[in-house]
């Protein structure tokens, strides 16, 4: 009988330590596979986030030039009018002058004092001269005073007036 209970299928547990051992052997198994895929899971995670903020960057930057470039186009535009307005201006100047050279002229001056103010330009026979006999031109004699400090007060008096304080 102790033959018969050894050869029993019913208490053979061999059957379940071999399912266990490979049930083990399986979890472990899947447990690997599972830290394998959270770990390439954390991996995708990361280099799908670098990847976002490469783009972010690179999409910051494109704006950042685009940004210039309508800065730039704007002061272009800018500098175009301030340009015809400096050539209107100048053109304005010039227009300016000329009238301004045509009423200061010469003949628009002759014309006013003649028909405005009623004179006359001076003919030949209207000049009188002059003449002043040479004998009766009077100069004027320097004054001589030997005195020490009238000459002292003339030097200081010149003395004054070389450096402007008189």
């Amino acid at each position: 009988m102790a033959d018969m209970n050894v050869h029993n299928l019913a208490y053979d547990y061999s059957i379940y330590d071999e399912e266990t051992e490979q049930e083990l052997e399986d979890t472990e198994k899947e447990q690997q596979r599972r830290k394998k895929a959270h770990g390439a899971g954390h991996k995708t995670t990361t280099s799908v986030i670098k990847a976002l903020a490469v783009a972010a960057a690179v999409m910051g930057l494109l704006c950042a030039m685009i940004y210039g470039r309508v800065e730039l186009t704007s002061l272009y535009s800018k500098q175009s009018e301030l340009e015809t307005e400096l050539s209107r201006l100048q053109n304005e100047n010039v227009s300016l002058e000329s009238e301004l050279a045509q009423k200061t002229g010469l003949t628009k001056i002759e014309d006013y004092v003649e028909n405005e103010l009623g004179l006359r330009k001076l003919d030949r026979s209207q000049i009188e001269y002059v003449e002043v006999p040479k004998t009766k031109v009077a100069e004027a004699a320097e004054n001589d005073d030997g005195n020490l400090f009238v000459s002292i007060k003339r030097w200081f008096s010149g003395v004054l007036e070389y450096i402007g304080a008189q």
